[in-house]
């Protein structure tokens, strides 16, 4: 076997870069870090885990990306979408916290490493775009429920899908803490107006970038000190994320026993899934900046690599997050190194600061995963879904009922199935339609039944607009001889082929039963743009005797009636 395919070669970005460069990674880092370190300590609030697993997350994943991947903006480390995986994994699972954080980062890395290993990254164009739309609509409901009793200083068990969420709510209300409602909606409020509206006042007070874009993205830091501040001085009982274990990370060992790493084998799946289809819908999305090309099995490695290394130095799996991706880019960052100086700055807070981390309010973190998750909800993507298809718009929406009641991984795996199914239904129905000449000229186009007779009789003309293969074989054959038979005196069947791009045994088998059927009833067939390796599979059937095949409709008609003149020679000579 060669192996040189599985030895990863020098990144692209490593080639060009440039000494200069340096200043321009290390201010894009350091602006990064400003979002990075707050919402890495959210999203393991999240994921039912410590708050440093979040930041220790953030450490040694950028590093591996940096080896193996092609972006030079992607910024990986914990996200909302994976921590809630993650999440509701654990609780389901009953494994230890730490174990099963540990277990499902190594699962999904080892299957993200193996995708991109053996180059498989297409194995994921099974889940469709309006089945994502739903998955992540629904994921972005189940998150902000999730924080909802943080965010009002309840305490109730976690649940997996929205009825037992809203359920558990409804038992705790009475117990709703005022204090820490007035902080975590406060603190909302802010993070939504800062969102909307600091851009724009921030360019009328007269600040331009890079200055207005970093205190648009410092606001959710300047919105948690500002919580931990009021709630310090003011003695507020409100709840904090109290000891925050600092230092270095600490190399663990996996677990042994089969018995979490079967348990746990479907959420990590899942998990892979999600990381990397957004993991390379973010680097092409951003690609277009460096006309870079995005390879999709580096990425998948790359995120492989993070994610081992991620279980093992005691975090848990990470994701390519949207926002501080489109940060990174927006800040002049020219390679993957500014997200090393972002992991670098997290290295110092967990070094330093965890003395300060303690105080910030738990509600305050919940606020700001609920503001983090509108941007999942994709309205206007969902809105085009609806007006292009009813039948991927259902889909879409079964999807999102389904990973509201059921959760993520089953809600998931259902959408997918729906997608593949409504793939399936549509290919199985394959438009076969009547091609006729216009008048006076010789131009062939489809045509309706209904727009009245043949103009080309005895010769028929019918269009196969799909590749043939076994689900759309027998409808395919069907269609065509229903056709023959609604015409009087067909002598000619000319088949267009030009939309069959391919034919599988199955649809071999039903053009050698049509060519039969066909020639029983002294029709007889041409095959008109066909292409070659088409052309190829029917030539080793010993099939192409019984019809003629032409490069176009055109001139397979041309040779029709050439036949037919020659037909009436003859009749006249004989008479």
């Amino acid at each position: 076997m060669n192996m040189s395919g599985f030895i990863p070669d020098k990144p692209a970005w490593l080639s060009e870069y440039k000494s200069a460069f340096l200043l321009d990674d290390a201010i894009a880092g350091l602006v990064l870090s400003v979002l990075l370190i707050p919402q890495a300590m959210a999203y393991a609030l999240l994921a039912g885990l410590p708050p440093q697993t979040g930041l220790y997350a953030a450490l040694m994943p950028p590093v591996l990306y940096l080896l193996f991947g092609t972006s030079p903006y992607v910024s990986v480390g914990p996200i909302a979408l994976v921590s809630l995986i993650v999440g509701d994994a654990i609780t389901q699972s009953g494994q230890p916290q730490m174990q099963a954080a540990m277990v499902i980062a190594l699962e999904a890395g080892v299957v993200l490493a193996l995708l991109g290993l053996f180059r498989l990254g297409r194995l994921v164009n099974f889940v469709s775009e309006p089945v994502l739309l739903g998955f992540t609509a629904a994921a972005a409901v189940l998150i902000a429920a999730s924080q909802l009793p943080t965010l009002l200083g309840l305490d109730i068990a976690r649940s997996g899908n929205l009825i037992g969420t809203i359920r558990g709510l409804m038992g705790a209300l009475p117990g709703i803490h005022g204090d820490t409602v007035l902080i975590g909606v406060g603190a909302l409020l802010l993070l939504l107006a800062g969102d909307r509206y600091a851009a724009a006042a921030l360019w009328k007070l007269g600040l331009r970038p890079p200055w207005r874009g970093l205190i648009v993205k410092a606001i959710p830091l300047l919105v948690l000190v500002g919580a931990a501040l009021v709630v310090s001085m003011g003695n507020w009982p409100v709840p904090k994320v109290g000891g925050v274990a600092g230092g270095l990370p600490v190399l663990r060992m996996p677990p042994g026993g089969l018995d979490p790493w079967l348990a746990l084998l479907p959420s990590s799946m899942i998990a892979a899934l999600i990381i990397f289809v957004i993991g390379s819908a973010v680097a092409k999305s951003l690609a277009g900046k460096n006309r870079r090309k995005v390879r999709s099995d580096r990425e998948a490695l790359a995120l492989g690599a993070a994610n081992i290394v991620a279980g093992l130095t005691g975090g848990y799996a990470v994701g390519v997050s949207l926002s501080r991706s489109a940060l990174t880019a927006d800040s002049g960052s020219r390679s993957p190194i500014s997200s090393v100086v972002a992991a670098l700055v997290t290295l110092c807070v967990l070094l330093f600061l965890t003395g300060a981390l303690s105080y910030l309010p738990e509600t305050a973190l919940a606020a700001l995963v609920i503001s983090a998750v509108f941007g999942l909800m994709k309205v206007r993507e969902i809105r085009a879904v609806m007006r292009f298809s009813k039948m991927e718009a259902a889909v879409l929406f079964a999807t999102l009922a389904l990973t509201l009641l059921l959760g993520v991984q089953w809600g998931l795996m259902a959408g997918t199935l729906m997608g593949i199914a409504t793939f399936l239904w549509f290919s199985s129905l394959p438009r076969v339609t009547r091609v006729d000449k216009l008048d006076d000229i010789n131009v062939y186009r489809s045509v309706d039944r209904k727009d009245g007779g043949v103009q080309t009789l005895p010769v028929l003309i019918v269009r196969i607009d799909r590749s043939i293969y076994f689900a759309n074989a027998a409808y395919c054959e069907d269609k065509i001889l229903n056709f023959v038979s609604a015409y009087d005196n067909v002598k000619w069947l000319v088949l267009d082929m030009r939309s069959v791009n391919s034919v599988d045994a199955s649809g071999v088998a039903m053009l050698e039963r049509l060519l039969d059927n066909l020639a029983a009833k002294h029709v007889r067939v041409a095959l008109a743009a066909m292409h070659a390796p088409i052309a190829d599979v029917l030539r080793q059937s010993d099939r192409p005797r019984q019809c003629r095949s032409f490069t176009s409709v055109e001139l397979a008609m041309h040779d029709i009636e050439e036949d037919k003149e020659a037909a009436n020679n003859r009749k006249m000579s004989a008479g």
